[in-house]
């Protein structure tokens, strides 16, 4: 990583401090004139930030769009009959734009997506505090450089997220954990926490089991928002910086623990990475490559295309509700979500 001198430190620090006030006021500014609106909304019983869900509809194909507010908090609220309270249960949930705004359950309190290889793919860089984004211009990550998809919140402009999309070449270039995966979380500790306030870090999330929060209210005050001509319509890959330290923290995450033990192989998210693919015949060792196929706990298979290995090489064009036939019998083509195909296991005979 590139280490920034003092005097461009200092401008670049006091270049974001300025950038996030000034998209911050642009942002009351945009809700003042929108309140109208907004009031109306409320009197039919809709929280304000309902009116930019319609600007995600063009990525709920890709993403795993949830429902939050578990407890008051910032967890997805999936529970009840279908939806049991273990927390692996909303990793393979998603809702399209059209249900999160008929969502009737309480406390509903915004929208949540997971990161990870298999939704999206979707980066977050999680700014929280100023030390934070101090940290980040040092080491060439200021913020107000990177144009893309950016959550800020309205009452605190050092707790930030910036999203981005990374490519296949992008993703090729992250490291492989002992499990195959090239999924991970991990961050820089900026500040210690003391007897009164929390630490402070910035953090990268690309796994799984692990969402993050795009709009609504905040549990402890204040909403989240997206800074004019910052929303989700930029998303972008991310710069070869940002890809730099996320695959930093990567392998700081992947190192082997000095007490030797061994992670398990069952992934965090509900899934285990497949070392030999039913639908492309993804491997590992001589003639293979790196495993990035997996399969839920539900049976599906989230098969991801490669230059070697794709279920489209070997199953020629797919359509929705295609049966394919491998060596553990029959599975059903779902859909495609980012770089991934989706099948289900197929009884046999079935249609």
């Amino acid at each position: 990583m590139e280490i920034i001198s003092e005097s461009q430190h200092q401008k670049s620090r006091a270049a974001d401090v300025s950038w996030i006030f000034e998209h911050q006021q642009a942002s009351r500014n945009r809700q003042q004139a929108q309140a109208t609106q907004l009031r109306s909304q409320a009197a039919l019983g809709k929280p304000s930030w309902f009116s930019e869900l319609h600007r995600l509809k063009h990525l709920e194909q890709d993403f795993a769009f949830l429902p939050v507010g578990w407890h008051g908090g910032k967890g997805p609220m999936f529970y009840g009959k279908d939806h049991p309270t273990t927390p692996e249960d909303w990793t393979t949930e998603a809702l399209t734009i059209d249900q999160l705004l008929s969502w009737n359950r309480t406390p509903y309190r915004g929208i949540g997506a997971r990161t990870g290889l298999h939704t999206g793919p979707l980066m977050a860089f999680d700014f929280d505090g100023e030390s934070s984004v101090d940290f980040a211009c040092e080491i060439g990550l200021a913020p107000w450089a990177f144009d893309t998809w950016h959550v800020h919140r309205d009452n605190d402009p050092w707790r930030l997220k910036v999203l981005c999309r990374p490519t296949l070449d992008q993703l090729s270039q992250l490291p492989l954990g002992s499990d195959g995966s090239i999924e991970f979380q991990g961050s820089t500790l900026t500040k210690p926490k003391d007897s009164n306030k929390k630490g402070e870090a910035l953090e990268v999330f690309f796994f799984g089991g692990r969402q993050v929060v795009l709009l609504g209210q905040h549990p402890d005050g204040g909403n989240y928002h997206w800074p004019p001509g910052l929303g989700p319509e930029q998303l972008a890959p991310p710069p070869q910086a940002w890809l730099d330290y996320a695959v930093h923290i990567a392998k700081e995450v992947h190192a082997p623990k000095r007490s030797g033990s061994r992670p398990s192989s069952s992934q965090k998210n509900g899934t285990r990475r497949l070392s030999n693919c039913p639908i492309c015949g993804r491997h590992a060792g001589k003639g293979g490559s790196s495993l990035w196929c997996d399969e839920t706990t539900k049976g599906l298979i989230f098969c991801m295309e490669g230059n070697t290995f794709s279920a489209e090489q070997a199953h020629g064009r797919l359509t929705s509700n295609q049966i394919v036939q491998t060596a553990r019998g029959p599975y059903k083509f779902l859909y495609s979500k980012g770089d991934a195909f989706v099948f289900a296991p197929q009884a046999a005979g079935a249609k």
